[in-house]
């Protein structure tokens, strides 16, 4: 009997074999597995705060109560005691009158009279106050100008800046603790206008320096 003739190797197919699909079907399976796992590991992380939260809530806490403290130190003024004057700040210490308007004065200041040249004073006082939140000013001089009696009363105020009294009258207490006296004063930018100012004021009985 003849031997029975061999086929080419290109006509033997391997058939697909269950062990074969179930090799796929597992890697499929594993694949799905991560998957699935990523997405487990995501959700573990829901709810939790972030880090940049809990630490500016710690900084901003800890930043804020500094700063608290930081402006009630800043508020804390002493004694409401101004440079270079005599007085507290809340009390009179003399009136002055201008055109029927009263002002308290309730800071005095006994300055070192001038003597230089031809001026030499007796009396140099600056009394100041407050109306409605603007500062006032009355300055009254005792003093002699070449020998000649030259008083001199000056006044800045809500009404402007006035002076140049051409009757300015003047008198110290025997007992030099106050000071009274009366002028008409022309305004000090145009000369055009004129006040009437009167006046009661202590004298501090220790003089300073206020040049």
């Amino acid at each position: 009997m003849s031997p029975r003739p061999s086929l080419p190797a290109s006509t033997h197919r391997r058939p697909v074999g269950r062990v074969g699909l179930a090799a796929a079907f597992t890697a499929l399976a594993m694949v799905s597995g991560l998957t699935a796992c990523g997405g487990g590991s995501d959700d573990s992380n829901e709810g939790a705060a972030p880090v940049d939260d809990v630490a500016g809530s710690d900084g901003q806490s800890d930043g804020s109560d500094d700063s608290a403290g930081t402006a009630d130190d800043a508020t804390d003024t002493g004694d409401g005691s101004t440079d270079g004057s005599t007085g507290a700040s809340d009390e009179v210490l003399g009136t002055v009158t201008v055109d029927g308007v009263a002002y308290e004065i309730t800071t005095l200041r006994n300055c070192d009279p001038l003597d230089e040249g031809p001026i030499e004073r007796e009396l140099e006082l600056q009394g100041l106050g407050d109306a409605e939140g603007e500062r006032v000013q009355i300055d009254v001089y005792v003093q002699r100008i070449g020998g000649n009696p030259f008083d001199d009363v000056s006044w800045s105020g809500p009404e402007g800046v006035f002076g140049n009294p051409a009757d300015a009258r003047v008198e110290i207490s025997a007992d030099g603790t106050s000071v009274t006296g009366s002028a008409t004063l022309d305004d000090a930018m145009t000369q055009t206008e004129t006040i009437d100012v009167e006046f009661d004021l202590a004298v501090p009985a220790d003089t300073i320096s206020c040049r």
